[in-house]
């Protein structure tokens, strides 16, 4: 556990040094570009998503949940990322002007060519970035992430404060790529890729497959609310509806996409040694919940604060959809763990099942919504019904493979569902007493309840008896034993 617990720490650490960039990053490019701009940039995005989810194939699983790795493993592995990224990015290419016309947007032609670059760097970086993976390297890719935000960064702001638009964007993702190759490299996992062959393709094909064709489903249902509302609103519709799922995505997609990173390997690590998977989950889960339920809940609370801190009032038509997004996020961290879970144990083929059963199900539910009200609102709400559904629908599908223990699962998450509601009471009692009906909280105000909110959860977290203290107190010795006497 101490190596888990090592690299769930660099891992949080560059988290925290990634989101704090982003946060300047989006706070400045709030100012700097249009909400149309920004819209264009979204869908440009969601469209090479699922292009990047094909071309990933689930290699970087196939590598790290491989018993017995050899050198052929990692060959092919390479051989099928090069094939699929040069094919891709051909593809990509040729069909920019069709989707520029399909838009009737011509500036999309250029975003997406410049995006496409990726497909020829990221076979590389994707086989190095998951040898380190298997081997808990996260203190490598942890400089390696934050050498590459910082590039993209200073890249994205620089461009966008000399007009280049939606373009400046673009052209930050390519520094990203193109830094994270050179980071890759001086950790020395580029020295460990052998020659590009295609010997074990079919064992690769026959684990990435079902995995794949999941993920595409599961990249357009999570895209579509970007691409419908594209289509049948507009660009700047596009950009108000991501800033809301922006915030809810600090922690369902930041947080969670650093946790997952170190669970997979973990779970993985504890199946091929014959240790309890269940249990490990369910500690996962309780304290993932006891940080994402105050999160979600102290968002909800002050979103049109947030929203102004971070972005300025040009985006306060969000507001009112922020809660809605970070009630379905609180909902979703219950299955959050479920699919790595039963990757780590070997289910693919199972979880690519559930998914594509219900993914599909979700992006006609959200275009169906959209189309029927062409507001953003009801969309929002049709999101937050498809999170509930999904909650007994995926722990369906881990019953089958791995049970779980219900008894337990209840009991830690009714114990997060406590701490959250202790956590923001006091908040709660603030916003009631002196903020005006539509009207936001001064900033001292709103960060005086963030700290209260904070100091609350500590004492929560004491007097619930919560999982997590002992492990944040065991933290804090440890970080104090360097200055003990001896």
């Amino acid at each position: 556990m101490s190596t888990v617990r090592r690299s769930l720490g660099f891992a949080f650490l560059e988290r925290y040094l990634l989101i704090g960039l982003q946060l300047v990053s989006f706070t400045l490019l709030a100012r700097l570009l249009t909400p149309h701009e920004i819209g264009l940039y979204s869908v440009s995005m969601a469209l090479i998503s699922m292009a990047q989810v094909v071309r990933d194939f689930g290699l970087a699983n196939y590598l790290i949940q491989k018993k017995d790795l050899g050198r052929e493993d990692v060959g092919s592995a390479l051989g099928l990322s090069i094939l699929l990224g040069a094919g891709l990015f051909l593809l990509i290419n040729l069909a920019a002007p069709w989707i520029a016309e399909f838009y009737r947007e011509p500036s999309l032609v250029n975003i997406i060519r410049i995006i496409s670059i990726n497909f020829l760097i990221l076979p590389f970086n994707s086989i190095s970035i998951a040898l380190l993976r298997r081997d808990m390297r996260f203190d490598a890719l942890m400089r390696i992430n934050v050498c590459a935000a910082v590039a993209s960064c200073f890249t994205t702001l620089g461009a966008a404060w000399a007009g280049a638009g939606s373009v400046s964007l673009a052209m930050g993702e390519i520094t990203s790529s193109l830094t994270m190759a050179v980071g890759v490299s001086l950790a020395g996992a580029w020295g460990r890729l052998p020659r590009p062959q295609l010997q074990r393709w079919r064992q690769i094909v026959g684990f990435g497959g079902p995995v794949t064709a999941a993920n595409v489903v599961t990249s357009i249902s999570m895209d579509m609310n970007d691409l419908a509302v594209g289509k049948i609103l507009d660009f700047s519709q596009v950009a108000i509806a991501s800033r809301a799922q922006g915030l809810m995505n600090l922690f369902a997609r930041d947080v969670m996409g650093t946790i997952r990173a170190v669970a997979y390997p973990a779970f993985s690590r504890a199946h091929r040694e014959g240790d309890a998977l269940e249990q490990r989950h369910l500690q996962s889960l309780a304290a993932v919940s006891a940080v994402a339920w105050p999160f979600y809940g102290f968002v909800g609370l002050f979103a049109l604060e947030v929203l102004r801190l971070m972005f300025g009032t040009q985006w306060d038509a969000s507001a009112s959809l922020v809660p809605i997004y970070c009630a379905a996020g609180a909902v979703s961290v219950i299955n959050s763990l479920v699919p790595t879970v039963m990757l780590a144990a070997g289910h693919a083929k199972l979880v690519a099942m559930a998914d594509l059963i219900i993914q599909p199900v979700k992006a006609v539910a959200l275009v169906a919504v959209l189309w029927w009200w062409r507001e953003l609102q009801p969309l929002a709400f049709a999101f937050l019904a498809m999170a509930i559904i999904a909650v007994p629908y995926f722990y369906g599908f881990k019953q089958r493979c791995l049970p779980t223990d219900y008894r337990t699962l209840a009991r830690e998450l009714g114990r997060s569902a406590l701490l959250a509601l202790l956590s923001l009471a006091p908040s709660a009692l603030v916003v009631q007493a002196l903020r005006e009906p539509g009207q936001a909280l001064p900033l001292p105000g709103m960060l005086g309840c963030a700290a209260l909110t904070c100091v609350m959860w500590l004492v929560g977290l004491r007097l619930l008896n919560h999982p997590l203290y002992p492990e944040l107190i065991g933290f804090l010795r440890r970080r104090r034993a360097p200055s003990t006497p001896a």
